[in-house]
């Protein structure tokens, strides 16, 4: 279309086996933008993040994570607690949700 966009962007370099620099992580993404709350005739913006919301936040996914880990250890439905863990934690259906998954190795 010929629109400039403005993104941020963070690259991770390594030296491989070769000497030669290469990229081993790379990603992009539309910076953050505050959006009005879904509600169609009472648009009211969200309270302001504190530092603490960021930190509880984090905490309730590393939690997350390590349940997800402990399902799929014990033999239970993981794929199961991943989706309720996503509803809880990703803003699907409350707005846009930049998300894009990385091969774990």
């Amino acid at each position: 279309s010929g629109d400039e966009v403005r993104v941020e962007y963070t690259f991770g370099y390594k030296r491989c086996g070769d000497g030669k620099v290469r990229i081993c992580l790379h990603h992009s993404s539309v910076p953050f933008q505050p959006s009005l709350s879904a509600a169609p005739e009472s648009a009211v913006l969200t309270a302001a993040l504190t530092e603490n919301d960021v930190h509880e936040a984090q905490a309730a996914w590393a939690s997350a994570i390590k349940a997800i880990t402990r399902a799929h250890q014990n033999k239970q439905d993981f794929v199961g607690a991943a989706a309720e863990a996503a509803g809880e934690l990703y803003g699907y259906g409350h707005g846009n949700v930049l998300f894009k998954p990385t091969k774990a190795t």
